[in-house]
């Protein structure tokens, strides 16, 4: 069995949108980056720590974590407090280059592989948009204060990577590793 260790409604679909089999059951964790790793094993540590409990609960199946973030200028960018933190956010994403990292940590019985992909997005000026785009909410809880996948698609210039890393889980990756272990 599959367990996605994540309550992220898009990690969610993007698994069912591959035709996935899985179950969702995931943690709470105090989400903690260790400063002293570089921003990618930091990243693939914390799948990891979200990974575990589940794993533990299930030591004999396959457990997905993962993680995301936003990277700008050397920062992580995390959800937005409230609708001027996400203007904020969003001003300073305007017309540049910002990079979104997932990590995923998969368990397999007793061992467990961790990979990160990362996409460099770039946005087109976006200072006109931003007002109408936060009287939608859809920045509410979203890394970057964005989702790619809904309004704020209108932002983005072009991408160089893959789409469903911004979205929240390199899918591709994942489907090969689960077929490489046997998963699939």
């Amino acid at each position: 069995m599959i367990i996605l260790a994540s309550s992220s409604p898009r990690r969610k679909e993007l698994l069912e949108n591959h035709g996935i089999a899985f179950i969702v059951d995931a943690s709470s964790i105090n989400e903690v980056l260790d400063e002293n790793l570089d921003i990618e094993e930091r990243l693939m540590h914390l799948a990891k720590q979200k990974a575990y409990p589940i794993h533990q609960k299930y030591p004999h199946d396959i457990v997905i974590g993962a993680d995301t973030i936003v990277y700008h200028h050397d920062k992580i960018i995390g959800k937005p407090f409230s609708k001027s933190d996400a203007q904020s956010i969003l001003l300073s994403l305007s017309n540049d280059k910002h990079r979104v990292y997932s990590a995923v940590a998969i368990y397999y019985g007793d061992d467990v592989e961790c990979f990160i992909d990362y996409t460099d997005v770039y946005f087109k000026d976006i200072e006109s948009d931003i007002e109408t785009y936060l009287q939608s909410d859809e920045w509410m809880d979203k890394a970057g204060a964005y989702a790619i996948q809904g309004k704020a698609n209108i932002f983005v210039d072009h991408i160089v990577g893959d789409k469903e890393t911004v979205i929240g889980l390199p899918t591709y990756k994942v489907i090969q590793s689960l077929k490489n272990h046997g998963g699939l």
